[in-house]
């Protein structure tokens, strides 16, 4: 039976640095299950050169002087000028990368100036794309060290499917992919079952659905409010039968398109178990959804699962949304 609908092209934007981490990251898209065919957007960003604190000079008695304000501003735009040739350099090198794994790929790569986060986000909004693959530290060790790294920035403000990639678990990049999913019963963890499924596996790819109960129990409040309890335990088991189902339903859909799939179903703290568990069974990378935060306090409180996976695990993290997020 013939459709009307007309099939768009995945488009994926890389957000590449020149660092380990960047080029592990174009490694890892030979294990994203991703189409043969598709367009890529290497976006490398020169951070913007800052000028001298004039404020510092006024501080050890030093005069600041008009002539002193046009040296400060003219080495703050040769080293942005100075970057933003070695972000080009960069983007040139990860497209070529890119294309000898992906002889089919529409690749171009771009270097901008600017901070590195804020540009990819913005340039994945202009660009519409389907998902933006960053790697999972930056060049510097200050960088490193920064709390709210880029990957995580992007992770957290992006509208759009992030990948935060790390190097193979497997140094051998021809072994079948091994691919985790996280589910909790959620309409998000639902979406993430099925972009795996959309994806292109290679024969043998293995896939585990795992979901963690994380034990929550009103057992504190039961000799003071009974009824209240009562009903917080019926949610919690209610959320647990959730989850199990769409375990079930997940590896259904999956088998059924050829992957091998296995289930495991857990107690404990949802992040730290499955990370535990994709480091045991050697996986590749875990997909997971991402709620939707109402601002910028309730992620900075309330965390995600999502987060802890992205800055803890030891493989690729997909965390997985809709265009309409």
């Amino acid at each position: 039976m013939k459709s009307n609908t007309i099939v768009m092209q995945m488009r994926v934007l890389i957000g590449y640095d020149g660092s380990e981490s960047a080029d592990a990251a174009l490694d890892d898209l030979q294990k994203a299950g991703l189409p043969r065919e598709l367009k890529a957007l290497i976006v490398s960003v020169g951070e913007v050169g800052m000028p001298p604190s004039l404020i510092g000079s006024e501080v050890v008695g030093m005069p600041v002087t008009p002539q002193s304000v046009k040296m400060a501003l003219a080495q703050a735009e040769a080293e942005t000028a100075q970057s933003l040739k070695a972000a080009e350099e960069f983007a040139a090198k990860a497209a070529a990368r890119v294309r000898s794994h992906f002889r089919d790929w529409d690749v171009q790569g771009v270097g901008i100036s600017g901070w590195p986060s804020t540009e990819l986000i913005q340039q994945a909004d202009g660009w519409n794309a389907d998902l933006v693959v960053v790697g999972s530290q930056g060049r510097s060790a200050l960088g490193r060290f920064i709390l709210g790294s880029v990957s995580k920035k992007v992770v957290t403000d992006s509208l759009h499917s992030v990948r935060v990639a790390r190097a193979a678990v497997e140094k051998n990049i021809g072994n079948p992919p091994r691919v985790m999913i996280g589910v909790d019963g959620s309409s998000e963890a639902e979406r993430a079952v099925r972009v795996v499924g959309t994806r292109v596996w290679p024969l043998a790819t293995d896939v585990r659905i795992i979901t963690v109960d994380d034990g929550t129990s009103p057992a504190r409040i039961s000799p003071v409010l009974p009824t209240a309890a009562a009903m917080i335990r019926s949610i919690n088991e209610t959320a647990a039968e959730a989850a199990r189902m769409m375990a079930e339903w997940a590896a259904n859909e999956l088998r059924a398109i050829g992957l091998q799939v296995s289930v495991a179903i857990k107690k404990g703290a949802p992040g730290r178990v499955i990370i535990e568990e994709a480091q045991q069974w050697k996986a590749d990378s875990i997909f997971v959804g991402s709620r939707k935060f109402s601002g910028a306090l309730e992620r900075f409180w309330l965390g995600s699962v999502s987060t802890e996976l992205v800055t803890n695990a030891h493989c690729s993290v997909e965390v997985v949304r809709s265009a309409t997020d």
